[in-house]
């Protein structure tokens, strides 16, 4: 029990050192998502660790570990600009998102999420139990589209893909976690982080369905692949 209080001590310190490196005053949208990663990684018991985030000369940051469906151990390494987010401050009371309907809220939102988008980013990695490293996987928010919310509800909706990652890769845009999923899912059953009811068998034939996905010459016949193994893995149907 002591232990355990200890550990929780040390959680809340953690939380808010990082909740006071990465807020911003006069930014409470943004203030509300860093509590939402808290909250969320939290649900999935991962951890969140300012130390594990290393240095970046123009930005602070933290990292947070997760688990995949896969066994996979995944970190997501966020980075905060406090500079940019003090001048994002500076006028944001002016600006009135209730104005007209939800279309232009969501064009508000984006244009100034647009302008200030390296306020806050990501990086994702894998850890490779072959090297002892952790390897990039290109995951990132959509840099085409206008964004339509804050960067910190981002970084949520990533740890919930990674918690996820077994389903999350079926997914159309996700070709760079299949991908790694190809690679990394034998590596964490050798390393015995899998779960204790997956076999070699399992593993192979999740891995398979991949490799046939990968190898499809169009959207159609694609499509039919990724029908196939949701069936199959996952006993879905398709969707109406």
């Amino acid at each position: 029990m002591v232990k355990e209080n200890k550990d929780e001590n040390e959680k809340n310190r953690q939380k808010e050192s990082i909740l006071r490196k990465f807020s911003c005053a006069g930014l409470d949208p943004h203030n509300r998502s860093m509590e939402f990663i808290f909250d969320v990684v939290n649900d999935v018991e991962g951890v969140i660790d300012e130390v594990g985030g290393g240095h970046q000369y123009d930005a602070a940051s933290f990292a947070i570990r997760v688990k995949g469906s896969s066994g996979i151990l995944y970190r997501i390494r966020v980075n905060y600009r406090a500079r940019a987010a003090r001048l994002m401050a500076e006028r944001f009371s002016e600006i009135d998102f209730d104005a007209g309907d939800g279309m232009e809220e969501q064009l508000a939102i984006g244009t100034l999420i647009h302008a200030y988008r390296r306020m806050m980013d990501f990086s994702v990695h894998w850890y490779d139990y072959r090297s002892g490293n952790w390897e990039s996987i290109c995951i990132h928010e959509s840099r085409q589209e206008t964004p339509k919310c804050w960067p910190g509800d981002h970084v949520v909706a990533t740890v919930m893909l990674l918690v996820n990652d077994l389903r999350s890769a079926w997914e159309i845009p996700m070709n760079t976690l299949r991908r790694e999923l190809r690679e990394a899912y034998p590596v964490v059953w050798s390393a015995r982080q899998t779960p204790p009811d997956v076999t070699f068998t399992d593993v192979v034939k999740y891995v398979g369905y991949l490799e046939k996905l990968a190898n499809c010459d169009n959207r159609e016949e694609a499509l039919e692949v990724r029908l196939e193994a949701l069936r199959d893995l996952f006993e879905e149907e398709e969707e109406e």
